[in-house]
């Protein structure tokens, strides 16, 4: 019995330490979540929003958005198809807001600024009057011309919005680089330069299409008349192509609104492509799920143990139970002793 009881401590110890070097290698390589499935993302998240949007958690939610100025409408209306029936006080607070703001003069209003300044732009109806020519082919040529024209008077550039006009411009023969649609990739540029014109837009995420500028394009080649192909380093814009495309693919499942609602939140590239992953899964539910569930819950619940992760605490719990194995045999021999 002595061989089996060291044949157990062996085991014990053996596991241990692999498990401890399982660990220390899955920490040094952020190896801990890997993304679900996509064909299992929308089943989490449903799930997830049932039990979250109860009545009094989208009361609550509503109560603030209504005390906001201005009132963000898109949210609103998103919290509103998840709540079956409102306290009467909260309706009667929702149709006087709704009367409000939608009054002809209010929307004329807004409208105006939002046409004349996009930064000035709410996600509410006055939005339809900004967008027009932003996400057009005109608007791109706007962008450039007008750039054109201030680095000929040797004012500053705004080298993101260059990028995307240029994206957009190139969509078609860019497309490569993405392994999207060209539809997707014009999409996302334009939509992507309204986020940047209303603010919407992080520095994490602007410091992708800044670098792009920089060294994504030979612009002293291209002025010259050289190919695209040749003016273009695809490694260098890749990043943002990508990025562009994943925003035309959100525009496409969660709308124009539900894009830049969810963009405003993303701090940081990875949280934009995790947003993105929940766009496709839920589409223009994600703007609901995003108010009760919060940013951090929702990305989280996008993730899952990595099968590495899985064998590791497989392996602990083989060592655990190998070790208590040994730990009772030696109580029991204790105890036999002391009768």
């Amino acid at each position: 019995m002595i061989w089996l009881r060291r044949l157990l401590g062996a085991l014990a110890l053996a596991l241990a330490v692999a498990s401890g070097w399982q660990a220390v290698a899955l920490w040094r390589g952020g190896g801990w979540w890997v993304e679900r499935a996509e064909d299992t993302l929308q089943q989490v998240y449903t799930t997830a929003i049932a039990r979250a949007a109860t009545p009094a958690r989208v009361a609550e939610l509503l109560d603030m958005r209504l005390s906001e100025t201005p009132r963000n409408w898109h949210v609103i209306d998103a919290l509103l198809a998840e709540s079956a029936v409102l306290p009467p006080d909260l309706q009667t607070r929702v149709d006087a807001a709704r009367d409000e703001d939608f009054s002809l003069w209010s929307y004329t209003t807004a409208c105006s600024r939002c046409a004349y300044d996009l930064s000035q732009c709410t996600l509410g109806p006055d939005l339809a009057c900004g967008l027009g020519i932003n996400l057009t082919f005109a608007g791109d040529l706007l962008v450039l011309g007008r750039e054109g024209l201030a680095l000929g008077q040797g004012a500053d550039v705004d080298g993101l919005d260059v990028t995307l006009a240029f994206i957009g411009l190139g969509a078609t023969a860019l497309v490569v680089a993405t392994g999207g649609t060209s539809y997707t990739v014009k999409a996302g540029a334009g939509l992507m330069r309204v986020a940047h014109r209303m603010g919407r837009l992080a520095p994490d995420l602007r410091r992708v299409y800044t670098r792009a500028f920089r060294n994504g394009v030979d612009w002293g080649a291209l002025a010259k008349g050289a190919p695209l192909a040749r003016a273009t380093r695809a490694e260098a814009l890749g990043p943002a192509l990508r990025l562009t495309d994943d925003l035309g693919v959100m525009r496409a499942r969660a709308g124009t609104r539900g894009t830049l609602h969810l963009l405003g939140a993303a701090d940081t590239l990875p949280e934009a492509r995790a947003l993105a992953r929940t766009a496709r899964a839920i589409g223009p539910r994600s703007t609901a799920a995003l108010e009760v569930l919060g940013k951090s819950r929702l990305i989280r619940l996008g993730l899952r143990l990595s099968d590495e992760v899985l064998a590791l605490l497989a392996s602990a719990g083989a060592a655990l139970s190998a070790l208590g194995g040994l730990v009772a045999g030696r109580v029991l021999r204790l105890l036999r002793r002391m009768i």
